[in-house]
């Protein structure tokens, strides 16, 4: 069902590869729509137990194609510097694979705006709730639950 990283010697071990999820600030979002296109977007999310939680508008292509195929694939890259040198790149990276869904339950979806909130927002506490007051009710959650999560990590020689 799921392949097998090809640079072995790259691989993480899943603790690693959470650790890397929950410090990246944004990942890439992959879906499948109903005429058969992939279709991936940048979005910021957080990672709390075995589940991912993203925001988005109430609305659009993303929601469409999590409508008509809940598989989905959450891709995340952290550190990634370009070496000249080498013709490479060092980066930490992650790769969920899971079923996404829109969070419905009113306490999940405010809990989850308040970890995304205090993730990327130090000390926003009462302009948290200001927003939730006016916006709360107009942002969609999506939570995917996580089934399977790959890390890969290629470092400095010193790092290893």
């Amino acid at each position: 069902m799921f392949q097998e990283i090809r640079r072995r010697d790259r691989a993480l071990t899943e603790a690693e590869a959470r650790e890397i999820l929950a410090r990246a600030e944004h990942g890439v979002l992959a879906t499948l729509g109903e005429d058969g296109w992939p279709y991936a977007v940048p979005l910021n999310h957080v990672l709390v137990g075995d589940h991912l939680y993203m925001h988005c508008a109430l609305k659009g292509h993303k929601l469409e194609n999590i409508a008509h195929e809940e598989r989905v694939s959450y891709c995340a890259v952290a550190n990634a510097t370009v070496v000249p040198s080498i013709f490479s790149t060092l980066y930490d990276s992650a790769i969920v694979f899971g079923r996404a869904s829109l969070v419905e339950d009113a306490e999940e979806k405010r809990s989850a705006l308040k970890l995304l909130a205090e993730r990327f927002c130090e000390n926003c506490g009462e302009r948290f709730e200001d927003h939730m007051r006016q916006h709360g009710l107009s942002t969609a959650i999506i939570r995917i639950a996580i089934e399977r999560i790959t890390g890969k990590a290629h470092r400095p020689a010193s790092a290893a």
